[in-house]
């Protein structure tokens, strides 16, 4: 009976509400990353002292730099969300996407309610390269960015 009251206690202490597994947040996507190809674009991902991310879309016109989208990756209650405010869109308004799957380096965030993109995809294929998906629930109208680590 005493093992069973030290388990039930310690079952306790080990399901705290409002945490997500450490390993959810896809803190290795930190840095400074620049995509291939015909679109030259580049994320930048920052962690934060509560060990969210925040991080910011931008393109590099000679000297100038265009931030087109600010973004963020936060729990939320006891979710993960992927947050996204686009330049001259949604009337300013932060764009919750909720965390529907995470497998080893891959998160997969969606918001049925958005108009476009529904889903977005971040894989982290290694430490210097890392894939990400824009799409529709569906899976159509893919944009897809290859991006290197610069930093």
């Amino acid at each position: 009976m005493r093992y069973l009251l030290i388990f039930i206690v310690l079952l306790l202490f080990a399901c705290k509400p409002g945490r997500v597994p450490d390993q959810l947040m896809p803190a290795r996507i930190a840095g400074l990353w620049k995509s291939e190809g015909n679109l030259v674009f580049y994320e930048q991902w920052d962690i934060l002292p509560d060990s969210s991310l925040s991080g910011r879309g931008f393109s590099i016109n000679g000297t100038d730099t265009l931030v087109l989208e600010n973004l963020r990756i936060a729990k939320l209650n006891d979710t993960l969300y992927y947050f996204a405010t686009v330049y001259k869109q949604n009337k300013g308004i932060e764009i919750p996407f909720k965390l529907v799957h995470s497998a080893g380096n891959r998160w997969v965030f969606e918001n049925a309610k958005h108009d476009y993109p529904n889903r977005i995809i971040y894989q982290l294929e290694s430490d210097t390269v890392l894939f990400a998906r824009t799409e529709n629930i569906r899976g159509n109208k893919p944009v897809e960015f290859h991006f290197k680590r610069l930093k």
